[in-house]
């Protein structure tokens, strides 16, 4: 009883055409803003800086991204060792 109301049919050429409103932006514009929005914004990342009350632990922030590759190549070295069972 429900499952004929849950999708909707597919939209034919000819009504996108017609719903379609000229003021709307396109996916390709709104791609374009964001990838603009992230240009501005990854600058400001870059020279974030921490409190100066964590400063002494710069070294030890630097190296936290890094991480996960570790632990990945460890899985790869583990699986190595047991023969990729």
């Amino acid at each position: 009883w429900m499952l004929p109301t849950t999708f909707a049919p597919p939209m034919s050429a000819s009504d996108r055409a017609t719903t379609s409103s000229p003021g709307a932006p396109s996916m390709e514009d709104v791609a374009k803003l964001s990838v603009l929005a992230s240009t501005l914004v990854v600058p400001q990342a870059a020279e974030a800086r921490l409190p100066d009350e964590f400063v002494a632990f710069a070294p030890i922030v630097d190296v936290l991204p890094i991480l996960p590759v570790f632990f990945l190549l460890l899985a790869f070295l583990w699986q190595a060792s047991v023969g990729f069972r």
